[in-house]
């Protein structure tokens, strides 16, 4: 399914639409008027309802690059494919997407980017997108912002022994490959600030039951709760943790920073914690008020913009159409990857902190800003803005 979007607006990154494009080029996926990339994302499978807003993320960001005319002159234009949240399938649909459709590179909304990782890289083919699974650190062709499963940090665990916490029960969707990688990696941050880590439980979605979910949270003595799940099943765990679960009193969550989602149950997310990478919503700025209206003009299918993971992928789809910016008027794949290494002080039009693409990108993010429901459950504030820490040393046995 091709999808091309061209309408007006403002990039945030700083694309040249004036340049003549009309020479021929080479590279697959490289004509007159067009770049075309691949998209891969779970349009279906466990993870689908949390990846479903990334794809909104990459359209309205495109839809910006577009709307300036493109990059030297050429539309950018993307063909898609589920990938069904399995590695196997993830790696037909890289390989569909390179040797029949012919695109230049790939974006990756995906948490089983590692069914193609090694094909991709063996192709040379650039990858951009949401960083879960360790590939994104091994493999030189593959950019993206939010490394948030690279390696274990301190600053989770310190963070909620700082908010009281001494046993935690992790709850993390089941039969998602790149889930298992958050949830061990978490659980590490965890256990290095000397809270016990009492239970770690798999849900999903119409398969299990919350009530039982909170049972076992329950059973566990657990005072904190880290969640690893969709936004969407937030507020169905948290009103059975609630109710079974009295002596739970902190809850981190990775996901759920969206104001629709609080607006439909935010009684029941009170009180949550949510550590963010870039600059929260609150915050505002000239780089929030680009993405909301891009979200907007871009993306209706999201009423409401401000929510985590289409700004994740807004960035990470700026981070990519950096890298065909900088492979000059005729790109081709390596000059993309060099070119993109090149650049030193990039920060996604003021989203995020600079940051040197060749020193720092594919490691793990040490600097968070952690937002919080408030008592009523009906708005965000921030409770702690960029909060550093220290990646832990590997675990034994890791390679």
């Amino acid at each position: 399914m091709m999808l091309a979007l061209v309408a007006a607006g403002a990039g945030a990154c700083g694309q040249s639409g004036q340049s003549a494009a009309s020479a021929t080029c080479d590279s697959p996926g490289v004509s007159a008027n067009e770049i075309r990339l691949g998209l891969l994302y779970p349009d279906t499978g466990p993870t689908a309802t949390a990846v479903a807003a990334g794809r909104a993320g990459v359209d309205a960001r495109i839809g910006l690059a577009n709307a300036k005319g493109g990059i030297n002159g050429r539309k950018i234009v993307y063909e898609w494919r589920d990938d069904k949240d399995n590695p196997t399938t993830n790696a037909t649909g890289a390989r569909n997407l390179i040797e029949q459709q012919n695109v230049f590179g790939v974006l990756e909304f995906s948490f089983v980017a590692n069914g193609s990782a090694q094909y991709l890289a063996d192709k040379g083919i650039p990858v951009g997108g949401l960083s879960i699974g360790d590939a994104w650190s091994k493999h030189p062709n593959m950019f993206s912002i939010g490394a948030t499963t690279v390696s274990a940090i301190d600053l989770f665990g310190n963070f909620l022994k700082s908010e009281g916490a001494t046993r935690a029960a992790v709850v993390g969707t089941a039969l998602s490959a790149g889930t298992g990688d958050v949830t061990a990696v978490m659980t590490r941050s965890i256990q290095a600030a000397g809270i016990s880590v009492v239970d770690s439980i798999g849900y999903t979605a119409g398969a299990d039951n919350p009530a039982t979910v909170a049972q076992r949270v329950a059973a566990s003595g657990a005072d904190t709760l880290m969640l690893l799940v969709s936004g969407s099943d937030l507020p169905t765990i948290l009103t059975a943790v609630r109710a079974a679960a009295p002596k739970v009193r902190v809850i981190m969550s990775l996901a759920g920073y969206d104001r629709q989602l609080l607006a439909q149950a935010g009684p029941a997310m009170a009180g949550t914690v949510i550590p963010v990478f870039y600059r929260p919503f609150e915050a505002g700025g000239p780089a929030i008020d680009t993405f909301r209206q891009a979200m907007v003009t871009y993306a209706p299918q999201f009423p409401n913009p401000e929510q985590q993971l289409a700004l994740i992928s807004y960035i990470d789809t700026d981070l990519f159409l950096r890298g065909i910016e900088a492979a000059g008027p005729c790109p081709t794949r390596q000059a993309f990857m060099t070119g993109l290494r090149a650049v030193t002080n990039y920060d996604a039009g003021g989203l995020i902190a600079p940051l040197n693409i060749a020193r720092d990108l594919g490691r793990q993010i040490t600097c968070w800003s952690f937002v919080q429901v408030n008592p009523a459950g009906n708005a965000f504030g921030v409770l702690r803005d960029s909060q550093c820490g220290q990646e832990l040393p590997a675990a034994p046995g890791a390679g």
